[in-house]
């Protein structure tokens, strides 16, 4: 992983000849400029419900197009829809070609960036096909945060939210000040420092069989929250991932109450914090009925039921809970009444 905008551009041009630039609607405008040499380039359409097997049969045919080899460098300039759907295409591609991942919202430095997995959304499931590929190299440039909206920032602050809630309490501390306190800015060390907790979890468990797992807090209720919300809505009306993993959080903070050791009052202490960043969803909390059909597909599962990762306190976390659907709607309820 390298950090700065002068590093990327130094990357760029001793590279030119060999990159084809991914990007969408948005990065095209806003990001591309900053990368300082005139590229060729592929967009795709905007958003999580473009992220399917036909978005990356259309980047497989334009890089036939462009005559690009295994020795192409596929520079992925997006957020974490982007980064997912082009290292999996890039994987894919002559059974491999280079990626270089260049992450532009928050969410995607903190998550997508980082971990080798790569993939794409199948039958209204999330990240259902893709497969295990580290990118060549990963640049971190904070400047393109810049043209970020506070809502895309907020995705980011619930991933960043997570890793402390899992592993660290002190970022925990740091980050949930963000929101908390008026006037905060986000400093990039504390950027870095979520990158290094997920590294972390990476390193010992690249193919998240045991501690890469607890990275998924939140993440089983709130994927199941968020691929309902796209089926039920229109791509800018549907729930954005973070606000649907911090509803997930909710739920199974509370979860984490009945079956791994949450005290009460830090739960309390958790769901006082995340509120803050939910103040303004307006739609219901599905019923149990309506997500188990997501929640009985998750990836995570082993075969022997709905599979978690729960607290046991803040900053520390542990996974392979099974837990009951009465458990899962009694959760739901719990986030309901915070509402």
């Amino acid at each position: 992983m390298k950090q700065g905008l002068i590093q990327l551009r130094d990357f760029i041009a001793a590279h030119a000849d060999s990159i084809v630039v991914l990007a969408d609607k948005h990065t095209l405008d806003d990001c591309y400029p900053l990368l300082g040499a005139d590229l060729p380039y592929v967009t795709v359409p905007y958003g999580e419900g473009y992220k399917n097997l036909n978005s990356c049969e259309y980047i497989w045919k334009k890089l036939t197009e462009l005559n690009a080899s295994r020795q192409t460098i596929l520079l992925c300039l997006g957020g974490g829809v982007l980064c997912d759907m082009g290292a999996f295409a890039g994987a894919c591609y002559q059974r491999g070609m280079r990626v270089v991942l260049v992450p532009t919202s928050l969410l995607a430095m903190v998550d997508a960036s980082t971990g080798g997995k790569t993939g794409v959304n199948f039958l209204g499931f999330k990240n259902y096909i893709g497969l295990f590929a580290q990118a060549e190299e990963t640049f971190i440039c904070p400047t393109f945060l810049e043209t970020l909206p506070y809502s895309e920032r907020v995705n980011g602050y619930v991933e960043m939210l997570k890793h402390g809630l899992i592993a660290d309490r002190n970022h925990y501390n740091k980050v949930k000040m963000l929101f908390l306190k008026e006037n905060s800015k986000l400093d990039n060390a504390l950027i870095l420092d979520s990158i290094a907790i997920k590294q972390r979890h990476v390193e010992q468990d690249f193919r998240d069989e045991g501690i890469r797992k607890r990275l998924n807090f939140g993440h089983t209720i709130g994927h199941a929250i968020e691929s309902h919300s796209l089926h039920n809505n229109d791509e800018n009306e549907a729930l954005s991932h973070g606000l649907s993993v911090a509803i997930g959080m909710l739920a199974e903070s509370y979860i984490s109450t009945k079956l791994s050791g949450l005290s009460v009052d830090e739960n309390h202490k958790i769901s006082t914090v995340i509120l803050r960043l939910l103040s303004k969803v307006d739609e219901p909390i599905p019923s149990i009925k309506e997500l188990l059909p997501y929640l009985q597909k998750d990836k995570k599962n082993d075969g022997d039921g709905i599979n978690f990762s729960l607290l046991q306190s803040i900053g520390d976390c542990k996974q392979d809970y099974t837990v009951s659907v009465e458990l899962i709607e009694e959760s739901l309820n719990y986030v309901r009444k915070l509402q």
